[in-house]
């Protein structure tokens, strides 16, 4: 296919700059071996614009593991933001990993 018309397109470079941006990303991962190992993750991640220019990221990521050699991982990554908090919950036993991890986060508006 080709597409003739782009007129209604526009050049980036010929714009004004854009400052700032947020973005935010929660992985869970576990893994477990044996006879009725189990796993579970699960991710929950909301970014929020506001009217003003800023941001609220809200993200919640668990991963448990039961079995032998049990691995629960939680990673996350932000970019941009101006105050973060991070509240992260680990247990291990002989047989299961567990890892949760609770994130706020808020991107304050450029001036």
């Amino acid at each position: 296919m080709k597409i003739a018309d782009l007129s209604h397109l526009e050049n980036a470079s010929e714009n004004e700059l854009i400052v700032g941006g947020a973005s935010g990303t929660i992985t869970a991962d576990a893994s477990a071996a044996g006879y009725g190992a189990t796993t579970i993750t699960a991710t929950a991640l909301t970014l929020k614009a506001k009217k003003n220019g800023g941001a609220k990221l809200k993200g919640t990521g668990m991963a448990l593991a039961i079995g032998e050699d049990p691995v629960a991982d939680v990673n996350y990554d932000l970019q941009g933001f101006d105050k973060v908090k991070i509240k992260t919950i680990e247990k291990h036993g002989e047989n299961f990993d567990y890892e949760l991890v609770k994130i706020k986060a808020i991107d304050k508006p450029n001036k």
